[in-house]
């Protein structure tokens, strides 16, 4: 039993994979910066009671973060209930799999790594990998496994809470479909902006992309919001929820 840890900005997902890689379950909780390791220790507590994991069917732990605040908190809280010392994904662990050509790559989130570890190993380059988290973000993947960058937007429910914040007269909404493009009202025409907007966004970001990518590209989204608006686009996208896990398990 493998454990893969995705430590984001809102949300900390772990998922239990066997020893191919295949996530067999996952769980979720809050990503709190305040909180001590007491608060992990009992949240993946939970999740490993929840699915029968005994300490001894545990050969490795790895983590993926994007919040180093809670990193130690963490890694304390595996030791207490393992005895094991999790391995934090590097920049060395994705340079024996894929090459990183951009300016600052010590900048670079470890999830947009993972994710273009997970699309080149499981899916193919060149790619395009979608990540609907927190923030938007687009990973460029070319022909000969180089991870050219991207581009960052901020994400669908960050765009609308901060929407729904600054205008007194703007609700907060549930982010799904509406009936009609052209909203018929307030709730119709926000949803239709986040979700028809964002996919038109998409689209067109990747109609910019595919002529400096030789060969077609392998498009795959993955993150919270990847379902409610890939399915509006007009590209082929594949929809992998497990993406970034996927990545992790490859570079461990």
């Amino acid at each position: 039993m493998h454990i893969l840890i995705d430590i984001g900005n809102s949300t900390v997902v772990v998922a239990l994979a066997d020893g191919q890689g295949n996530i067999a379950d996952t769980w979720r909780f809050k990503t709190k910066k305040e909180e001590t390791a007491s608060f992990y220790r009992y949240e993946l507590r939970q999740g490993l009671r929840k699915y029968g994991v005994e300490v001894a069917d545990i050969q490795q732990i790895t983590i993926s973060s994007v919040v180093p605040e809670v990193n130690d908190d963490m890694a304390q809280a595996i030791t207490d209930l393992t005895g094991l010392q999790p391995h934090f994904f590097s920049i060395a662990d994705a340079q024996g799999i894929i090459s990183i050509d951009v300016e600052s790559p010590a900048q670079l989130g470890k999830d947009r790594l993972a994710d273009a570890i997970g699309a080149a190993c499981c899916y193919g380059v060149p790619a395009i990998v979608i990540d609907f988290g927190t923030a938007t973000t687009i990973g460029v993947i070319d022909e000969n496994r180089v991870f050219r960058g991207g581009i960052i937007i901020p994400g669908v429910k960050t765009s609308m809470n901060a929407l729904s914040a600054r205008a007194s007269q703007l609700p907060a909404i549930t982010i799904e479909k509406p009936q009609h493009l052209i909203g018929r009202n307030t709730l119709e025409c926000m949803q239709s902006g986040i979700v028809n907007g964002t996919a038109a966004m998409i689209d067109g970001l990747i109609d910019q992309l595919l002529p400096t990518l030789n060969g077609e590209p392998h498009i795959i989204a993955t993150g919270g919001m990847s379902r409610t608006i890939a399915q509006h686009c007009h590209h082929q996208i594949t929809i992998d929820p497990y993406l970034l896990f996927k990545g992790l398990f490859q570079a461990k």
